[in-house]
Order: structure tokens, then sequence, then C-alpha cells
């Protein structure tokens, strides 16, 4: 790879580790990918998971302070949206330079509550649940029982960090947004799902066929959007501070 323009940090979704990215970077021309790895999953699993949202950010905004000395975004799917909204949020709060851009992928805006509240349902349902959102393929959860009980606490921490969080309202980011979305998202609202309102730049959308992991099936699609959307504001000199 040549020297990359721009660094894109990436957040997953709800029990997920930072391997739901460890592949982005065969599809990634000028684009370095880092992916966060979450307290309670793959080589932390031996720590506790946040549960809250404010204690999660509080450790990340400690940690983000190198990246803001060099262009970079911000990519969030579903959990991880809400993550690196939050952030990007705090960020500003610090006075630090901000994301080029925030790629938020299979989850409506911060300021619509979660339709549904699972974390808090026994074991089956919760795990019927999340099949129906079509999340737990075999790529996320094979079907061994020790594998789904080693991995169920942090999912389920997760979801409760995201269905209780409460949005605060707040002035637009001065960043632009990119919405990513399956066609089939059964959780995600129609068009921009509301984050147009989040930001005082711009908004795009961009859809994908599938469904909320859509991500899967359109890897290299979603790396190659990011890179050129990215390509793109740098060279109008989009970067915010």
């Amino acid at each position: 790879m040549a020297d990359p323009v721009c660094e894109v940090v990436c957040f997953p979704h709800a029990g997920g580790g930072s391997s739901a990215f460890r592949t982005w970077h065969r599809h990634a021309a000028r684009t370095k990918v880092t992916a966060v790895q979450l307290p309670g999953r793959e080589d932390r699993l031996g720590e506790r998971p946040h549960r809250e949202m404010a204690a999660l950010i509080a450790e990340l905004a400690a940690a983000a302070g190198p990246l803001t000395g060099r262009p970079y975004a911000f990519y969030g799917h579903s959990m991880g949206a809400l993550v690196a909204f939050e952030l990007t949020r705090a960020l500003r709060e610090s006075g630090l330079p901000l994301p080029v851009a925030l790629f938020v992928a299979g989850r409506d805006a911060p300021q619509f509550r979660d339709s549904e509240q699972v974390h808090h349902l026994p074991r089956d349902e919760l795990l019927g649940r999340l099949r129906a959102w079509d999340g737990l393929g075999p790529a996320d959860l094979p079907e061994y029982a020790e594998v789904i009980e080693l991995m169920l606490p942090t999912t389920r921490a997760d979801l409760t960090l995201a269905e209780t969080y409460r949005y605060r309202p707040g002035p637009p980011l001065p960043v632009p947004v990119r919405v990513l979305r399956g066609a089939r998202d059964p959780l995600v609202r129609a068009g921009d799902a509301g984050w147009a309102g989040q930001t005082s730049v711009d908004c795009a959308v961009r859809e994908f066929a599938g469904g909320h992991f859509f991500v899967q099936d359109h890897e290299s699609g979603v790396v190659v959007f990011v890179e050129t959307t990215l390509t793109a504001l740098l060279s109008k000199g989009a970067r915010t501070r």
C-alpha cells in the first residue's frame, strides 16, 4: 500500500470484536484500517465489558488523542455507530481535531430509541431475537453450546449499553455523515434514518443489498465506498477541526 491518505477507525456491532474488520485491508488501496477491540471479547475476553455508554466513551477518548494528529475517520456498525457518534462528540468537547467523516451502518440516528428492548430477555428468547435480526450466522455464533455461553454475556452487555443509552440533545457535528444501510435491514428506518439532523455539513446514504449484516456480503464494496468518500473529502480540504 502507498502511504495512507487517511486512517479509518472501526467500531464493531454488539458482541463483535476487531476480527469483524480483519480482512478490510485487502480492499483498501490508500486507507489504513484500525479496528477497535472493546473489553470482553477475543484477546480482551477476560476483561469486563462495558454496560454503560459514558464509561466506555471516557476510556476511548483517553486513548484517542494520538489519532487526532493526522487525517482519520470513524466507522461504526449498529452499536458501533452510537459509539463512534458519542466519541466524536467527546472529542469536540475536548477541543481536539474531529474526524474527516463519520460512517454509520445498521443503526438509526441516536435521537431515536431502540424500538425493541431485548437485553433483559432469558437466554433462549434472546438468541431467538438475535437470529431473527440476521445477526447470528455461522461466522458470528457457531452452533456449539460452549461458544454460545462464552459469547452471550458480552453480547448481552453490549445490548444493555445500546438499549439503555440516552441521547443528549446538542448541536450538530461539523462532520460529514455517510449512512450505510442494508435494503432489508429490519432495524433501521427509511432514508437517512435521522442522521442528517446530526451534521451541520452534509449527509448521504449508500444502500446495499442484504439485511442488518449486509457488510458480510459486500465487504469490498463497503471499503471501496469508504475510501472513495474519504479521498474526495480530503481533496476538497474537508478535514474538520
